[in-house]
C-alpha cells in the first residue's frame, strides 16, 4: 500500500510530502509485515510473533505522523522564510533610496556624518 502524497502549488499554505526515505521504509516495512503475517505459523519458531508485528505497525503509524508533522513544519518555515526575504528586500530598497538622498546632495567626505559608510 503506497502512501498518498498531497502536492499543491508553492503559493498555498500547506504542502504534505513525506520524505522519500520515510516513504520507502514504510512501504518496505508494510510489505514485510504482510508477508510475515501470511506465514506467521512458520516464523513463530524463529522468534517472530504477532505482537512484534503489531508493534512494527504502530511504529510505522508513528513514523508517518512524525513525517507529516515535519512536512507541515517545513511548509510553515518555507512560508516564513519567503516573508522574511520579502521584508529584507523592502528594507534594502528603502535603505538604498534613502542613502541616495545624501549621496546626491553632499560630497563623499560628508557621507559618514549621515551614517553612510560607502567609499563611492
Amino acid at each position: 500500500m503506497a502512501i498518498i502524497r498531497h502536492f499543491q502549488s508553492f503559493t498555498t499554505s500547506t504542502i504534505l510530502i513525506m520524505s522519500k526515505t520515510i516513504d520507502l521504509q514504510v512501504e518496505k516495512s508494510r510489505s514485510l509485515i504482510e508477508g510475515y503475517r501470511s506465514h506467521l505459523s512458520e516464523l513463530q519458531g524463529r522468534g517472530v510473533s504477532a505482537d512484534q508485528l503489531d508493534r512494527m505497525e504502530q511504529n510505522i503509524q508513528r513514523l508517518i505522523a512524525a513525517g507529516e508533522e515535519c512536512d507541515r513544519m517545513r511548509a510553515a518555515l518555507s512560508e516564513k522564510v519567503r516573508d522574511t526575504n520579502a521584508i529584507l528586500q523592502a528594507v534594502k530598497d528603502e535603505f538604498l533610496q534613502q542613502k541616495q538622498i545624501v549621496k546626491a546632495a553632499y560630497d563623499q567626505k560628508d557621507w559618514r556624518r549621515y551614517g553612510i559608510m560607502d567609499k563611492r
